[in-house]
């Protein structure tokens, strides 16, 4: 009887098949693997592993060569899917953003042009203004001058001097009054001018101010346009060396050695088709083309390749028709299965089910997730604490640890790389769309019937409660 120690969610085989991978039902999971990848043929699957033989005949991770090592860094794939995850979220934000920067750049530019041409016309204005109060100061000045020379003349004094004489003082006072008359006139002028000249400085210092505010905006909207149009440029190139490194990564994840964690390679359809074409039955409540789309967001976002993980799952459910005890459990991977449990773990919906899979992927391979930038709550909390975290790396590794069946890793990849050559034939469709999930629950709400569960730090699980 297999125990716990170096395991973890292998599944106790239903009756009809045996879809977990544990070493009391080896001969059965040959059976499994052979009919989701071979179209219900009785061919043996062929391991690329050769193994040696453990005590009492059967292989084990620890006397079994693992295939040829990964070529590139094993974080390699991860970085790839960063980088263009950030990339595509900074087009996308841009690419949102630019039809409005485009708005308020015209309204900036219309404002700008209506400011130059008030400017323009209030200049004018102030020009004449100024050039009217400059003969209106020449007239004061020469009315003045007038003033001050007959004040001192000759024909003044005669005038002070014979002021008894009628005639005389007419004709002085006479000259006198035309001159304070003159003079008069052109200070009420020159008052009326520099009122003028006072509310024309007025506005024309309130039409430059508003010249600076809108030249200045017009400079931060073309800064805004040509900053978004930038990050379009280069998100699209960061998109485009993305793909050259998936491209890379793809040639050299040839066999199970290669990373858990990395970009998925086929499409939603390629990956539904592949199943049905090979006599897959499945019994599931979405569309398998739907759940096959679940499993390259959820693997986006865990940062776990989504269309391998969709190959366990053939693997563990027998091209997903046993995804627990029926189709409502929605566990396709085994989880809370072991050799001597009576029941896995249920998931309200599918896409429930694929995150928790995802997740647990995620959590073996990386000790320090989650990091702050992922926002879905996780669903097994208990697992952040298993012993072996950061030691598994490849799907090689999973032997032993996600399941004791012999080469566990192995056959998952196995039918991953049938699904590859499968997809090659199969031209890739648009992805089709997911079902809205339904709100996270309430603190303190269980959405899931998955009984609770102790988990060791040194191993793989504990005692199922």
């Amino acid at each position: 009887m297999p125990t716990w120690k170096g395991m973890f969610f292998a599944r106790r085989a239903p009756v009809t098949l045996c879809v977990a991978v544990a070493l009391v039902c080896a001969p059965s999971v040959a059976a499994a693997v052979t009919t989701a990848s071979n179209g219900g043929s009785t061919t043996p699957t062929t391991v690329s592993a050769p193994g040696t033989s453990a005590p009492g005949g059967a292989p084990s991770p620890k006397n079994t060569p693992a295939p040829p090592a990964f070529s590139l860094p094993t974080d390699f794939g991860l970085q790839l899917i960063s980088e263009q995850n950030a990339a595509n979220e900074a087009l996308s934000a841009a690419q949102k953003a630019l039809p409005d920067a485009k708005k308020k750049l015209a309204a900036a530019q219309k404002d700008d042009t209506s400011a130059q041409k008030q400017l323009k016309s209030l200049n004018a204005t102030a020009q004449k203004t100024e050039a009217q109060l400059e003969a209106t100061r020449s007239n004061l000045r020469e009315a003045a001058a007038q003033a001050y020379i007959h004040a001192n003349s000759g024909d003044l004094a005669a005038a002070i001097t014979s002021f008894t004489n009628a005639s005389s003082a007419i004709e002085v006072g006479s000259q006198l009054h035309l001159i304070s008359s003159y003079g008069n006139n052109e200070q009420e002028l020159l008052q009326q001018y520099l009122s003028l000249k006072a509310r024309v400085d007025s506005q024309v210092s309130a039409i430059s101010d508003l010249r600076d505010r809108t030249s200045r905006a017009l400079t931060t909207a073309k800064n805004n346009v040509a900053t978004l149009q930038k990050t379009i440029t280069d998100s699209k190139k960061q998109i485009a060396a993305a793909l050259v490194g998936i491209k890379q990564f793809e040639a050299a994840a040839t066999s199970a050695s290669s990373p858990i964690l990395g970009p998925s390679q086929l499409t939603a359809n390629q990956m539904a088709d592949y199943v049905m074409l090979h006599g897959g039955h499945p019994n599931i409540t979405v569309p398998l083309d739907v759940l096959a789309q679940m499993y390259l967001v959820e693997g986006a976002k865990t940062g776990v390749r989504g269309d391998v993980a969709f190959a366990q799952s053939i693997l563990e459910t027998g091209s997903f028709a046993y995804p627990g005890s029926s189709a409502t459990d929605n566990n396709f991977a085994g989880i809370g299965w072991c050799d001597s449990c009576a029941h896995g773990f249920d998931f309200p919906d599918a896409e429930t089910g694929v995150r928790a899979q995802l997740q647990e992927l995620r959590i073996y391979v990386d000790p320090n997730f989650p990091e702050a930038d992922y926002t879905d709550p996780i669903l097994l909390p208990g697992t952040l604490k298993l012993g072996f975290r950061g030691k598994v790396q490849t799907w090689w590794d999973l032997w032993g640890t996600w399941a004791t069946g012999a080469l566990y890793g192995q056959r998952v990849y196995d039918i991953y790389t049938k699904m590859v050559a499968f997809a090659a034939t199969d031209p890739p469709k648009p992805a089709p769309a997911l079902p809205p999930m339904a709100a996270p629950p309430a603190p303190g709400v269980t959405t899931t019937t998955m009984s609770p569960i102790t988990w060791p730090t040194n191993g793989g699980p504990g005692t199922k409660k």
